[in-house]
């Protein structure tokens, strides 16, 4: 009996899989993403097919908070909310809206994956369209599964709303003398008006970034590589960030699209 239902469950688990491979794989335009050579399966994804969010996978604020949060430090002026975190026609919309609450004045979406997914190496991409406007930040990052724990941190990609043909992609570090960063600034097309992919390669001796499967910037420092477990978060902030930039009249309501976020690793476990 026990045999027979070891077999079940495995059968179970692998139909499971090809009808999450099938389902994917009909979507228009949203064949699933490989990283660059062999050797990779996929640990991670969720493709915002439901009409609520997944919260097995993820949290709508950071781990700090359940009912409302923010960052501190990071100019921000705006006051996380569930419903502001919209899943709908297979899309996560991260919406930003001029709103009171608990003493700021707009309102916004965030997803964190803190204690329900990290990983250590791999791949990870997501496929998603900017908002444009002043004051608008929206971010894709992973920080360490420990808590109180800064830096490291790894942007996969940050943008800033008045500059929608610009993407940053930084790595944080410690060093002997504090903190520091290595961050690269590129300019494309403008990412307010479409889709585009943006994703990370994580391993041990390097980082590479890419965008619409083209690399980007790459980084090489061992040491300064974080080598623990990291969740990921997707957030839409709003304030003037670090280009002084801060809301008009004429921004909001705005809403930061992902299509999917997928992560891979190697087979290896490395």
């Amino acid at each position: 009996m026990i045999k027979n239902c070891v077999c079940l469950q495995k059968w179970q688990k692998l139909a499971l899989q090809v009808i999450i491979n099938i389902s994917v794989l009909s979507l228009p335009g949203c064949a699933i993403a490989k990283p660059p050579g062999t050797g990779w399966q996929m640990t991670f994804h969720d493709e915002f097919n439901g009409t609520t969010l997944n919260t097995h996978k993820w949290n709508t604020c950071y781990w700090w908070a359940t009912t409302g949060c923010k960052l501190n430090g990071d100019m921000e002026i705006q006051w996380y909310q569930t419903d502001d975190v919209i899943t709908r026609k297979g899309k996560l919309r991260l919406r930003a809206q001029r709103r009171s609450m608990n003493g700021y004045n707009y309102t916004a979406g965030m997803v964190s994956s803190h204690d329900k997914y990290s990983f250590k190496y791999g791949y990870i991409e997501m496929r998603a369209k900017m908002p444009k406007g002043s004051g608008l930040w929206p971010a894709f990052w992973l920080i360490p599964q420990r808590r109180n724990v800064w830096p490291p941190e790894l942007d996969v990609m940050e943008y800033l709303g008045h500059d929608p043909q610009g993407v940053y992609m930084t790595i944080h570090y410690k060093t002997a003398n504090g903190k520091a960063n290595s961050g690269t600034y590129w300019n494309g097309p403008d990412f307010s008006a479409d889709y585009h992919t943006f994703a990370m390669q994580w391993e041990p001796d390097r980082i590479v970034w890419y965008i619409d499967g083209v690399e980007r910037k790459r980084y090489e420092v061992a040491a300064n590589i974080p080598a623990e477990p990291l969740y990921i978060v997707a957030n839409l902030a709003v304030g003037s960030a670090w280009k002084n930039m801060p809301p008009d009249r004429t921004t909001f309501p705005k809403y930061y699209l992902i299509d999917y976020i997928r992560v891979w690793q190697r087979k290896s476990g490395r």
